[in-house]
């Protein structure tokens, strides 16, 4: 969706400075390309800064440029699935994970856990 956003942005802004300098504005074209940029360079900049770790205690997720959260096991309560991917709920956070990027042995540890948990 990010990127799909700044393509958007990258047409709309190429549509505005090809306007402005065909008007003869040539400052407010530069200005724009620049904002442009800008825009798509922030849009972009949060593609592929979550990482996602586990062990025997528990879940570690690292999300530039945030601390990192440890959440033990005992603190996962349910799961779902939508066409979005798989999201988490804990005691104190909620998290997602893609379809595509969901490992099938965490997947596998994050419902017995549940099972454990509601038992």
């Amino acid at each position: 969706m990010r990127k799909i956003k700044a393509f958007v942005y990258a047409i709309m802004g190429l549509m505005m400075c090809w306007n402005t300098y065909q008007q003869g504005h040539l400052a407010i074209s530069i200005a724009i390309a620049v904002f442009t940029l800008c825009a798509i360079a922030i849009t972009l900049a949060a593609i592929g800064t979550r990482q996602i770790t586990w062990d025997e205690s528990g879940i570690t997720i690292k999300k530039f440029p945030a601390a990192p959260r440890h959440i033990p096991w005992s603190h996962i309560e349910k799961i779902r699935v939508d066409h979005l991917g798989y999201h988490v709920r804990t005691k104190y956070t909620t998290f997602k994970i893609s379809t595509k990027n969901m490992p099938d042995n965490l997947l596998e540890q994050i419902r017995a856990s549940i099972k454990e948990n509601n038992h």
